[in-house]
């Protein structure tokens, strides 16, 4: 198959969320997404590998492919953990997907390292810098 005859990430991604099972999974795990993202570009624009940056944050390299790996929710100790070791911000906003956010600013909500998603009836967007 020639490159040019390749989908990309985005049609893949399109045909994929047609799935209604593929689309809720996609959907819970947008924290994950966009924390992982995060992590991977802070490690990487570092040079570290995932047990220099789990000796960094007092975890374990699995925890770090686990964090990578945008499988699972971190929980907010993560989070905190993240934020003060690594000096990096995350801004999450859950609100009724029928009502325009309120207590995010304009650049939390136009970031390039942003996520937003509706999982039901609830919007949930994720900032990171």
């Amino acid at each position: 198959m020639k490159l040019r005859d390749m989908k990309t990430f985005d049609e893949v991604l399109t045909e994929d969320l047609k799935d209604p099972e593929f689309r809720a999974r996609w959907e819970r795990t947008a924290l994950a997404r966009a924390v992982a993202n995060r992590v991977i570009g802070y490690r990487t624009q570092r040079g570290l590998s995932q047990g220099e940056l789990a000796e960094q944050l007092g975890m374990k390299q699995p925890q770090i492919a686990r964090l990578e790996s945008a499988e699972h929710n971190p929980t907010i100790d993560t989070l905190i953990k993240l934020v003060n070791a690594l000096d990096i911000e995350f801004v999450i906003d859950i609100h009724p997907a029928k009502k325009a956010a309120k207590l995010v600013n304009k650049r939390a909500q136009t970031t390039a390292a942003v996520s937003t998603t509706t999982v039901e009836e609830t919007e949930l967007l994720v900032a990171a810098a």
